[in-house]
């Protein structure tokens, strides 16, 4: 008399596919099966769950009728059904094996293996990857935090020095090829020592503040503006002329000259001088910036509270 075979290669293939199946139902992966006209052959508990799956005879088309009528199961992006089923349907089969998400409506992120056999049968399997697609959306959030922080100073929550010069870098590659102009300015408060030594630290780290804030609002939306020292900032405007550049520094100084700054007690003004030099084609960024700190240089010894061109 014959005994079972203990050799799990040896199996019988029965046995084995329903020793799979129960697995893969255990998993909590869903399961379905098509046939080659898209009718609903098979649905696993799990898989009649995400997609809304009604009584009866169902198609692809009907289960995805049924949920973006009653906005259930995936999210789908579309306004009129119709495009997109045809849209879906032309991937359906396009391949032996394809992988794809699918974002659901109720926040779960699925992962979904649909393999098509010959004669147009399709096997679908869902797996719930939330858990994991969340971990990698806090890491990635993680990570962009980190490079804000690495990026940013710390009082003003303008961008650091680091990060201005490699934005300038960045945008001096990128008008060498398009031949736009820029501009760039290097500002600084005057007689800051003075302010601090007389009002206290704390005092300047308000003023620093304050002017981050009141050129924020004077500058355009696509300026880049930072702290590079102590109370030196960066300026660096894309498609600026010189004569432009010196029309928004000229509105600054007149915003400055009509607020005035509540510290200690003491209502407190402050003025700044400037130097901005307009890229050409054959300036590098150290160049550039050279000019700009020289014309800076000759505001300051020519009084201070004023902008000077390179």
């Amino acid at each position: 008399m014959s005994t079972p075979s203990t050799d799990p290669f040896n199996a019988p293939l029965p046995e084995v596919l329903q020793k799979l199946a129960e697995g893969l139902l255990a998993s909590g992966t869903a399961l379905a099966i098509f046939t080659p006209d898209d009718g609903l052959h098979y649905a696993s508990a799990d898989f009649r769950d995400i997609y809304a799956v009604q009584d009866g005879a169902q198609t692809f088309s009907s289960i995805m009728r049924y949920c973006f009528a009653h906005k259930v199961g995936p999210l789908i992006e579309a306004e009129d059904i119709e495009p997109w089923l045809a849209m879906a349907n032309a991937k359906r089969r396009s391949q032996a094996n394809r992988k794809f998400e699918i974002d659901l409506l109720d926040g779960r992120w699925m992962w979904a293996s649909e393999t098509t056999f010959a004669g147009g049968w399709i096997l679908l399997m869902i797996a719930d990857c939330t858990f994991v697609k969340a971990k990698e959306f806090h890491l990635r959030s993680a990570r962009d935090a980190a490079i804000v922080a690495s990026e940013t100073d710390y009082l003003t929550g303008l961008l650091n020095r680091g990060a201005m010069m490699k934005r300038f870098g960045d945008l001096i590659e990128s008008c060498v090829v398009s031949g736009e102009v820029f501009s760039v300015v290097l500002i600084d408060l005057d007689h800051f020592k003075a302010i601090n030594d007389r009002f206290g630290h704390q005092a300047g780290d308000e003023v620093l503040r304050h002017f981050a804030d009141a050129a924020r609002a004077i500058l355009r939306g696509a300026d880049l503006f930072g702290r590079i020292g102590g109370e030196e900032f960066l300026l660096i405007m894309p498609r600026a002329t010189e004569d432009q550049a010196l029309k928004v520094l000229k509105r600054l100084q007149n915003e400055l000259r009509v607020q005035t700054l509540p510290t200690n007690d003491v209502i407190l003004r402050y003025t700044f001088s400037a130097g901005v030099a307009q890229w050409q084609a054959t300036k590098t960024l150290d160049g550039l910036y050279r000019e700009a700190d020289q014309a800076l240089y000759a505001a300051k010894h020519a009084g201070r509270d004023q902008v000077r061109v390179a």
